[in-house]
């Protein structure tokens, strides 16, 4: 967890959250609106309502609120429903069927929009409540294509229920120091590119603002992954837009919730499929991506770079599920779910599992072992 914190910005975000719900003046219909927010939604009943409502409670009036909902089981849709009668600015779509990721949702909500600038909310974190006007504003002064926040508002006791009285520490993925201001980044794709590798420009999407003209013009959307869709779709909007803002703003809270899908992925098969997935038809995606790139195809050693970044920021992740396992067992639930993609060749890409494996586990042995000795050096 970072230990960079906009002290002012927090304070206000712990006075002025969404205590209970109330109803915002109607936009004028005839008006299309700055901002179009898409909020994916599957069975967040819990979180929903004030989710909904710090959207409702922002200083920048002038947006639509475009809800999708993947086929909710409990009362999501009903409890938005219901605030969309005192709102005409919520928007309402329901899927006719589950997707089972939130880059479809995210999809359609690309499709429906009307606003100036995209921004993209998950159903259990919120806005702060100046969130849209500050970034609006950066992206008008910049003329920007994107604003890049850096960091994001995450409750200290990891409580879900954000109260006014929460206290908040600032939270990010990102590598290397944080803006202190607002700055135009490189346009040198080379540059953006190895930025991204060292993990500088992460790829959540709820944290930033996009020029809805830009992502049309280039037809960036969500590709059908299980996981990462996100770093994969912000991967190929750092590839393509001419101007990009990174500023020091902190406008989005981050809720931890248990039941969100990579934390419901609890067993080695599931965490494999994932993985599996994600290097296969992911790295599809991004090949397509980059074969339209000039840069690189004149450019081949940095082809790579995107895809060891995200294979191995999933690779960290499922690693836990490993050291359950002995190489025999391990080599066996491989060989099952590799089998559905590379037929005869299944037996030596689970052996590439393996001797990845078995590298990892022996880094993390003499990574050990490096920091015993320097303890006792020192």
């Amino acid at each position: 967890m970072s230990s960079v914190k906009n002290k002012v910005h927090k304070k206000s975000a712990e006075k002025n959250l969404p205590a209970a719900p109330q109803a915002a003046a109607p936009a004028n219909v005839a008006t299309l609106p700055g901002v179009s927010i898409v909020l994916p939604m599957y069975n967040a009943q819990r979180y929903i309502k004030t989710c909904v409502q710090s959207v409702l409670n922002q200083t920048f009036g002038n947006f639509e609120l475009i809800c999708v909902d993947d086929c909710s089981t409990d009362d999501t849709l009903k409890i938005v429903l219901e605030m969309a009668q005192q709102d005409r600015r919520i928007k309402i779509v329901r899927h006719a069927k589950n997707s089972g990721a939130a880059a479809e949702p995210r999809n359609t909500g690309i499709r429906m929009s009307r606003g100036k600038y995209i921004a993209f909310l998950d159903a259990d974190d919120m806005y702060t409540p100046t969130a849209l006007a500050e970034l609006v504003t950066v992206a008008e002064k910049f003329k920007a294509d994107v604003v890049h926040t850096e960091q994001v508002l995450f409750p200290e006791n990891q409580t879900i229920d954000v109260t006014p009285e929460t206290k908040f520490t600032t939270f990010s993925k990102e590598k290397g120091g944080f803006c202190k201001e607002a700055f135009l980044e490189t346009a040198n794709l080379a540059e953006r590119v190895q930025m991204f590798y060292k993990g500088r420009f992460f790829g959540w999407v709820h944290n930033k603002l996009y020029r809805r003209d830009f992502l049309m013009e280039k037809n960036i959307h969500f590709a059908k992954l299980l996981t990462s869709e996100d770093i994969v779709f912000y991967f190929q909007v750092l590839c393509t837009a001419p101007r990009i803002v990174r500023v020091p703003n902190i406008v989005y809270i981050y809720r931890h919730n248990p039941d969100s899908i990579t934390r419901k992925m609890v067993s080695i098969e599931d965490s494999l499929h994932a993985l599996t997935h994600l290097m296969i038809e992911g790295s599809k995606v991004l090949d397509d991506f980059m074969n339209g790139i000039e840069f690189f195809v004149k450019n081949p050693s940095y082809r790579q770079l995107p895809i060891d970044y995200i294979i191995q920021q999933h690779l960290v992740w499922t690693q836990r599920f490993y050291d359950k396992y002995t190489p025999a067992q391990l080599d066996a639930v491989v060989r099952k779910e590799l089998k559905k993609y590379c037929g005869d060749f299944t037996p030596f890409f689970a052996y590439i599992y393996g001797a990845i494996h078995s590298y990892r586990q022996r880094l993390i042995k003499y990574d050990k072992e490096i920091k015993e000795l320097r303890a006792k050096v020192q």
